[in-house]
């Protein structure tokens, strides 16, 4: 049993950071799509966390919000956020015609004019609602700005989408498929 003080939230930013970004720190052998063994990943997580069960670990896979992470039998993988090389598991997909893209407004221009390409990730991560992007904006600036895409457009040039989850990726969007999404004055 996972004692009372276990925070779910603190052991998925950890799972995180281990799957998407340094699992060889922690001796993990990854594979191209990003998934490690469950039993190798168990054995470094109960270092930190020595009453986790792997049962525990699928419940909090399940109970992710995002579906930031996937079982597929033996492996886990976290499904986008990669800092290091991997690909996507799937064949390319046709997106909804947009899709948005949350940053600072301070960047908005620069972007806008020259497109988006991934920052510290190796893959753009587009929400499906602008209000979702704004959200993802906000966790990291006081002003935010939301990019539309032309996802549709763009895949029908040639740009090629991923899903993973409920967040669409891509590796570059070019600028004309972009447009400033208006935002409704609220409040955070």
């Amino acid at each position: 049993m996972i004692p009372y003080e276990f925070n779910a939230e603190r052991f998925s930013r950890w799972m995180a950071y281990v799957l998407r970004h340094n699992p060889e720190r922690y001796g993990l052998q990854i594979d191209r799509h990003g998934y490690v063994n469950v039993e190798e990943f168990m054995k470094i997580a109960q270092r930190r966390y020595p009453d986790l069960s792997v049962d525990q670990l699928k419940d909090l896979i399940a109970s992710s919000g995002s579906a930031r992470f996937e079982l597929a039998g033996s492996l886990v993988r976290a499904r986008y956020g990669h800092s290091i090389p991997v690909e996507p598991v799937g064949p390319p997909v046709e997106p909804p015609p947009q899709l948005y893209y949350g940053t600072e407004a301070a960047r908005l221009e620069a972007l806008l004019d020259g497109g988006l390409s991934p920052v510290d990730r190796r893959m753009l991560h587009l929400s499906v609602a602008a209000e979702e992007a704004l959200s993802i904006a906000r966790r990291k600036t006081e002003q935010p700005a939301v990019i539309r895409v032309l996802a549709r457009e763009a895949s029908q040039a040639g740009v090629s989408f991923y899903l993973e989850g409920a967040v669409y990726l891509a590796s570059f969007v070019p600028a004309r498929f972009l447009q400033r999404e208006p935002l409704a004055v609220s409040s955070p």
